[in-house]
């Protein structure tokens, strides 16, 4: 066989492979990402699991998987990422026939969100690299990054007072105004307690028996707004975050001394970011370890945005809240309007504690 043959069997080969790979390349392959945890806490590490298959005879010289994920999740020197773009990463693999290939990279979250990886882009070829064939998949990865939970002494004093004061104020107490029957009397009781009229009945010193009630309840509010003007975007996320992580790391503290505690923000939850009228976040008061990663959760829907101005957050809680509540205000603003409307507050009955934190300051006041 001449040398002619060698190279028109060569083209023809060449040609017929890069033919058969753009046809047939993508039969049979299936695809799967997910991350192994469902969420973690901001430096906490996750590890992202592609799964490739090829079920046909036909290998796959090479396989580029190509995805954007946000910056703030990096990269560690375990993973396999070429992560030369900021915002694209890249993973190269080969896959022979009827084989399973599993790529485990891991990351490390470094900021609050959500963040879904719903699509990838497949791009395959033929062994000398002549032709590619891409294709989209769709994927249901998914994270969620909590906040960062602080030490006590990380805190401004007004939040550090807010939970040292709540061991004290969260006492089951003695309600005055209900009276469920009476006793006989005994030393030490309070003079003004004795009931003379079945005291005279039984022929026995009486005293009243009172109902027993919770003191008062805790919230926490969020001012999202960083000045005076609404109309001007919030433009500091750093200060956004560090207000999500004072509320968290206040929320653990109270968890972790049973407390029951609501939460309300002005800021807007990402799945409501795109609506035009969007309403104020809350969670309603409970307690106990699922009460505290349900408002976890709902902090890491947190956009920096705001729905309305904090003062018609405080208007709605005064409309619908009648019980007397011991509420922590944690705002990177402080202005005339908002100070009327913690003195409206105060004037119905509820203790306020105003942490007014600065980016990256110790500076508060209350």
């Amino acid at each position: 066989m001449n040398i002619a043959w060698l190279i028109v069997l060569l083209i023809i080969f060449v040609f017929g492979q890069s033919y058969l790979y753009a046809k047939r390349g993508f039969d049979k392959i299936s695809y799967r990402r997910q991350f192994d945890k469902r969420s973690v806490f901001v430096g906490q590490e996750v590890v992202l699991v592609d799964e490739v298959i090829n079920k046909k005879l036909l290998p796959l010289p090479w396989v580029r998987l190509e995805s954007k994920m946000d910056d703030s999740i990096k990269t560690t020197g375990e993973s396999e990422f070429d992560s030369s773009d900021r915002d694209v990463h890249r993973t190269l693999l080969s896959l022979l026939p009827y084989q399973k290939l599993t790529r485990r990279h891991h990351l490390v979250c470094t900021r609050r969100g959500v963040f879904e990886l719903d699509t990838i882009a497949l791009t395959l070829g033929d062994v000398f690299g002549f032709s590619e064939e891409f294709r989209s998949f769709e994927t249901d990865a998914k994270v969620i990054v909590y906040p960062q939970i602080l030490s006590k002494e990380e805190l401004t004093m007004p939040s550090q007072i807010f939970i040292g004061e709540q061991t004290v104020k969260r006492w089951i107490i003695d309600d005055p105004f209900i009276t469920i029957g009476t006793r006989d009397y005994l030393p030490g009781d309070n003079i003004k307690q004795i009931n003379w009229k079945a005291s005279a009945r039984t022929k026995n010193v009486q005293v009243k028996v009172n109902d027993h009630t919770a003191d008062r309840e805790v919230v926490i509010l969020v001012n999202a707004d960083q000045s005076e003007d609404i109309w001007l975007p919030i433009s500091d996320e750093a200060l956004f975050e560090q207000t999500l992580s004072y509320a968290a790391t206040v929320a653990h503290y109270l968890e972790s001394n049973g407390e029951e505690y609501s939460f309300a923000t002005n800021a807007v939850d990402k799945r409501e970011q795109h609506q035009t009228k969007r309403s104020f976040v809350k969670v309603e008061a409970s307690s106990g370890t699922a009460h505290f990663y349900h408002l976890l959760n709902q902090l890491a829907y947190l956009v920096p945005e705001r729905s309305q101005h904090i003062k018609y957050l405080i208007d709605s809680y005064m409309t619908t809240e009648t019980k007397r509540a011991d509420i922590l205000l944690i705002t990177p603003v402080m202005t005339n309007e908002l100070l009327e409307k913690i003195d409206q507050l105060k004037a119905a009955g509820h203790s306020v504690v105003v942490d007014h934190i600065i980016v990256d300051q110790q500076e508060a006041v209350s």
